[in-house]
């Protein structure tokens, strides 16, 4: 196994692995007991493993909700899915993406340790995904192996460092600090958010308050309970659109009620897995941090991803999902008309950035700034892949393509640059 593929399928390969190695070194650094090394190390992995658990639990569900809504109105299109666009990418370019990655991270460190931009981009997976886009998008423009893996790696360094300080700008105020900060490669979507949001906060009050649970019933006095409604809500009107036993036939003869209760369960359960894992990999992560921040990138911020703000506005997060999905629904409809490729809303995308997204959408702008922001996010993070598809022709036509708003934005403008020099 060669450094590059050590490095690629040890450290990187396992995003658990590498925030807890950052945990034990910070932790080493201040000098911690034995015993808190141990505990913060461990805990942080664990924190990330409970989290990415839940993830996945989410994920299936809204997996599942994605192949009723495509049966039910016989939509056949792009689906935006991170995961599956990359592991297509790696079986045609797999050591180009491992070098980018490497020489991405190594130059991105140089950025932290060297400027005034301290933002260390922390989530591994989307350091993989970009990596992906990068290496595909290069290779089918000419670009030879070696510069293709320079370049890309290039890009991929800037990309780390100016997702999260862009996104800053509103997570800052999200949070009320800069303890943290988000490393997912939708930037150009908070910053969206965030901006439209803006627009609609009231004089008077400085800062909204967390979204009042119903008083229809004491059952809604609990968030949990409210993303359980809505998920089956969501789960059984889209079934009652679907052919005569197609819901039966997909789900192994359950009635579409009981599978929107088991759907809307495992949503709701996966959810509550994401914020007791988010809690307990900061509790950990963040002190650790102080031990790097001191004595190698003095100033450092942790950059991490993006279900890290559900827990400071969960109903927020929820209603940011829903309408943005409702919006990338908005932009399927309008590319149907125009007759363009159609991008089906990815329903995994617009829960994570769609959250994360309302979240700070509500914290700008409060519940109208909640509503239209969100719509509007999920309006363009349908409509953008549809520019990003056509430029990355090596790949074939696949049905699916990269999510997220930054994918397209750096993929357009690394494809004009080209354009102009070749």
């Amino acid at each position: 196994m060669n450094p590059s593929q050590w490095f690629h399928n040890g450290l990187l390969g396992e995003p658990a692995l590498m925030l807890g190695f950052i945990a034990l070194v910070g932790l080493l650094l201040q000098r911690q007991s034995a015993q808190k090394i141990l505990s913060g190390t461990i805990k942080t992995m664990l924190g990330f493993k409970i989290m990415q658990i839940g993830a996945n639990e989410t994920g299936s569900s809204l997996s599942n909700m994605s192949a009723v809504i495509q049966n039910s109105f016989q939509i056949i299109g792009i689906i935006p899915h991170n995961e599956t666009i990359t592991a297509m990418a790696q079986m045609n370019y797999g050591e180009e993406i491992a070098v980018i990655m490497m020489v991405g991270m190594i130059l991105h460190l140089l950025i932290a340790r060297f400027t005034p931009v301290k933002y260390i981009f922390l989530a591994g997976h989307q350091v993989l995904f970009m990596s992906a886009m990068l290496a595909s998008l290069l290779l089918s423009s000419a670009f030879g192996t070696w510069q293709t893996m320079l370049i890309g790696g290039i890009v991929l360094a800037l990309s780390m460092t100016a997702a999260p300080m862009l996104s800053q700008v509103y997570v800052r105020k999200v949070i009320s600090g800069n303890q943290l900060a988000i490393a997912q490669f939708n930037s150009t979507g908070y910053l969206l958010a965030g901006f439209i949001s803006s627009f609609f906060r009231s004089r008077k009050q400085e800062k909204p308050r967390e979204l009042k649970k119903t008083k229809l019933s004491g059952l809604f006095q609990d968030h949990m309970v409210v993303i359980f409604v809505f998920t089956f809500l969501l789960f059984a009107i889209a079934s009652v659109f679907s052919s005569s036993g197609s819901i039966e036939g997909m789900f192994g003869g359950h009635h579409y009620i009981v599978e929107s209760i088991i759907q809307a369960t495992w949503f709701a359960g996966g959810c509550y897995i994401v914020l007791a894992g988010v809690r307990m990999m900061l509790s950990e992560i963040v002190p650790a941090f102080k031990g790097i921040s001191d004595r190698i990138v003095p100033g450092a911020i942790p950059a991490l991803d993006s279900p890290v703000l559900f827990s400071y506005a969960p109903i927020a997060a929820v209603t940011g999902f829903l309408l943005s999905f409702a919006g990338g629904l908005g932009a399927m409809i309008v590319m149907l008309q125009l007759q363009y490729t159609v991008i089906i809303p990815g329903v995994i995308p617009n829960f994570f950035s769609g959250g994360a997204a309302g979240v700070i959408a509500y914290h700008m702008g409060g519940k109208r700034g909640l509503v239209i922001a969100s719509l509007l996010h999920g309006f363009v993070l349908s409509l953008m892949p549809v520019f990003l598809v056509p430029l990355l022709s090596n790949l074939g036509y696949l049905r699916v393509t990269f999510a997220d708003l930054d994918y397209s934005v750096v993929g357009i403008i690394i494809h004009m640059i080209v354009r102009w020099f070749i």
